[in-house]
């Protein structure tokens, strides 16, 4: 990789680039174009929240999600970096949506307001038996189909299975964040990316080594000894 450059996939980047005040426009984009809202539903504004899940009772564990934020309609999103092959990563994504989920409930706070929204962007393949780079997955009827349980909604991005390896290839916003997560060490590939897209442009900015203090390299480079 060159020397330059962060890794996006590093937990400490991935919550520098997407976690931060400074870069909530980046998030935004990137929600939007992952999710693929319609333009009526699009997301303005986001708050973040604290990423620290702490237990209900002492013998469970304190969990630490990447990034969770507040959208301007007030559902509620937890995105995800996983670069580990993790066993049971499905059942962790649904323990920490339905952690937040219980979380958001304040007393005298209706109902109607609870929604959670996971993204995870995984470095495996996690379902093999599907073909297809991106999943979503939310609670249906199992008669009709009917989505009438909308509070849980699951989308995960399987980095292996995206195969297009040519920026010229890509047709999607979509498209365009996963290449730039599995490709993110090419950088004169990357270059061609971003001048198609002001959302990746600023993000891959926020990898330049000259945007990270000494503090924030170090807490990189321990992340990145952990992976190896």
């Amino acid at each position: 990789m060159c020397d330059r450059f962060i890794d996006p996939r590093n937990d400490v980047a991935f919550k520098k680039i997407f976690g931060s005040e400074q870069n909530k426009d980046i998030l935004i984009d990137f929600l939007n174009d992952i999710l693929i809202k319609k333009e009526e539903e699009k997301i303005k504004d986001i708050t973040f929240l604290n990423t620290v899940q702490q237990p209900e009772i002492a013998i469970q564990k304190q969990s630490i999600i990447d990034v969770l934020c507040v959208d301007n309609s007030g559902s509620q999103y937890i995105v995800e970096m996983q670069v580990a092959k993790t066993a049971g990563f499905e059942k962790r994504a649904q323990y920490y949506a339905a952690k937040a989920y219980c979380s958001q409930m304040k007393a005298g706070e209706p109902y109607e307001n609870l929604k959670i929204i996971f993204l995870a962007i995984v470095d495996f393949v996690m379902f093999p038996n599907k073909k297809g780079y991106k999943s979503s997955h939310k609670l249906l009827d199992q008669e009709n189909g009917d989505n009438d349980l909308r509070d849980f909604h699951f989308t995960f991005i399987e980095l292996p299975k995206f195969k297009k390896d040519n920026v010229e290839d890509l047709k999607t916003d979509e498209e365009r964040w996963c290449y730039f997560f599995k490709h993110s060490d090419e950088p004169q590939n990357i270059l061609r990316l971003i001048a198609q897209d002001a959302g990746i442009e600023k993000a891959y900015d926020q990898l330049q080594i000259y945007n990270w203090n000494a503090d924030e390299l170090a807490s990189y480079d321990g992340a990145q000894k952990i992976r190896l």
